[in-house]
């Protein structure tokens, strides 16, 4: 019979995490779902893991381990549920978050094809909470996404059906995949949000490239014509790419700056997102990563 929901958790090689985030999906309140464990490693100690929950709903599905984008398309095109939820292996859901999106979703109009929620920022290696990003949009955020990814993927539920409209993840992405999508996602429709953290989002050692991730924000920047073409928008993404740049060590990034203000002399309808992006506990989180203090 079709689930309600397919919930899929790309994985390579993190067993231990893996486990956790599986028992976090098996713990829902809501109960009709699967599980698509898109497996990059194609391990068998992976295979195991799902094989020895014994539970029916738990798919395991092996990957040529093409990346994170890739493991969540072959998700999407394997999914059979009229909703689709992501999480990725090092994350955690709270037990009711399934059950809440969906009463959600029964609420909405039609037109609304995606809810998320906030979530908290979870200091792995020192089981702590460093702070919570809570929702900043719901309705048309079309606007809200060409400045910044205010949603976390391992919040997400969405109507399965958008996908055949917004298209799939792009694979040609090296970092920021996630965000390219759900901005094409709210071209096509109206996000809902849950303005309570759901989902444990996990900050752990080895899990952040400064130099891809600045790939990624120069590519959303190439791809969209609505940052590229807007003055006032692109000046905002490359204050941001260069403040995160100085205070990574990076001098380059004082070009990316003054590029900014040149586009944007006094940062006119800039000022309080960029006020707003500098006191966000994901810049600091960067920061501190970048710096090497997390």
């Amino acid at each position: 019979m079709q689930p309600a929901v397919s919930v899929i958790i790309p994985t390579y090689n993190r067993h231990t995490l893996l486990k956790r985030a599986i028992e976090s999906v098996l713990n829902q309140t809501f109960d009709d779902f699967e599980v698509l464990v898109i497996d990059g490693a194609r391990s068998e100690s992976t295979k195991e893991l799902v094989r020895s929950l014994g539970d029916g709903r738990v798919r395991y599905i092996p990957q040529e381990g093409k990346g994170i984008a890739n493991a969540r398309n072959l998700g999407v095109l394997k999914a059979r549920g009229e909703f689709i939820a992501f999480i990725d292996d090092d994350d955690r859901w709270k037990e009711d978050k399934l059950e809440r999106q969906l009463e959600l979703f029964r609420e909405l109009p039609g037109d609304y094809g995606l809810v998320y929620t906030a979530f908290t920022y979870y200091y792995l290696e020192r089981d702590k909470i460093l702070g919570i990003k809570h929702p900043k949009a719901s309705g048309d955020v079309y606007r809200y996404m060409l400045r910044d990814n205010i949603t976390g993927t391992s919040t997400i539920m969405v109507r399965r059906n958008c996908f055949k409209r917004a298209g799939i993840f792009r694979e040609s992405f090296v970092t920021c995949e996630d965000w390219d999508m759900w901005l094409r996602m709210s071209k096509i429709c109206r996000f809902g949000a849950i303005d309570e953290p759901l989902v444990d989002y996990s900050i752990h050692s080895g899990q952040f490239s400064f130099a891809k991730y600045l790939a990624g924000r120069y590519r959303m920047i190439e791809e969209h014509g609505d940052i590229m073409h807007n003055p006032t928008i692109l000046s905002y993404h490359l204050l941001q790419i260069g403040l995160l740049k100085v205070f990574g060590g990076d001098k380059s990034g004082a070009r990316d700056i003054l590029q900014a203000f040149r586009l944007n002399p006094t940062m006119r309808g800039n000022l309080a997102d960029v006020l707003g992006s500098i006191l966000d506990v994901r810049t600091k989180i960067y920061i501190l990563k970048f710096l090497g203090r997390l």
